[in-house]
């Protein structure tokens, strides 16, 4: 039979937490929401009890439903960071991303021997954009295949998706004359490691970096299914997409 209790003193040491959380709700005097915090709260319906009209504990809100989602909801199983070189051009960047995602989903669908791959079957990505110390724009994209590769020939899931992605930068880069595209390509393995890399990736999406930057990162954080345009594919569907102009994301569309 298993002994485990808890003893006096890890009691007490949890109760005076809550009760110090529970008064400084009540006070209003947050001045902090963890991802830990805000999970708690929002299980129970007491989010609203936060100090929600500062705007650093709004944001922090805003970023921890985003980092929960990407543990909880959304099923991705690779993390995808890129470089664009020296300060790339925003639109370009995006433009690269978007012409990735088509040209992997083309891909698979060819690697497949299939005919046609329909919207439920593309592929959805998620791209958190970061400057990081050199302020040098990059992405952190977090991939969902709903069709996996036939890895005959490249020995497992992972490195056929690393090849996959190698050969279509390359390609990119000299279709558009621009900075090397560099990769890196994580398995997401674990749901713990899931957790790590999703506060990571956000790390920038937060007060602080908004007011010291004049910039929020939120405006360019890009959903596949709702910012690119993605369309059933085919053996007729073009190999290259051409550079396309569109709209930029707000932080309200987050809530949509």
């Amino acid at each position: 039979m298993c002994n485990s209790y808890i003893t006096a003193e890890t009691f007490n040491s949890i109760k005076t937490s809550n009760d110090v959380l529970k008064t400084r709700l009540s006070e209003n005097n947050v001045n902090d929401v963890s991802y830990d915090l805000y999970k708690s709260l929002n299980k129970t319906d007491d989010l609203h009890k936060l100090p929600l009209h500062k705007e650093h504990i709004q944001q922090a809100c805003v970023r921890n439903a985003l980092i929960d989602d990407l543990v909880e909801t959304y099923e991705w199983q690779y993390w995808l960071v890129v470089t664009f070189g020296q300060k790339p051009d925003k639109s370009l960047v995006e433009d690269i991303l978007e012409m990735t995602h088509y040209r992997i989903d083309r891909w698979l669908m060819t690697n497949n021997k299939l005919d046609y791959l329909s919207i439920s079957d593309r592929s959805r990505w998620v791209c958190l954009p970061e400057k990081g110390q050199h302020k040098h724009l990059h992405y952190n994209c977090f991939l969902d295949f709903k069709l996996k590769p036939n890895i005959k020939t490249y020995g497992d899931e992972w490195n056929g998706i690393r090849v996959a992605l190698t050969q279509t930068f390359k390609s990119i880069q000299k279709q558009l004359d621009c900075q090397q595209i560099d990769f890196k390509l994580y398995d997401k393995k674990r749901k713990k490691t899931a957790l790590k890399t999703a506060i990571y990736s956000t790390k920038e999406m937060t007060s602080n970096f908004i007011n010291e930057n004049e910039e929020d990162h939120f405006a360019s954080y890009i959903r596949s299914w709702q910012d690119w345009n993605i369309a059933p594919l085919n053996k007729r569907s073009p190999i290259k997409l051409k550079r396309r102009i569109r709209p930029e994301n707000t932080l309200e569309s987050f809530f949509k």
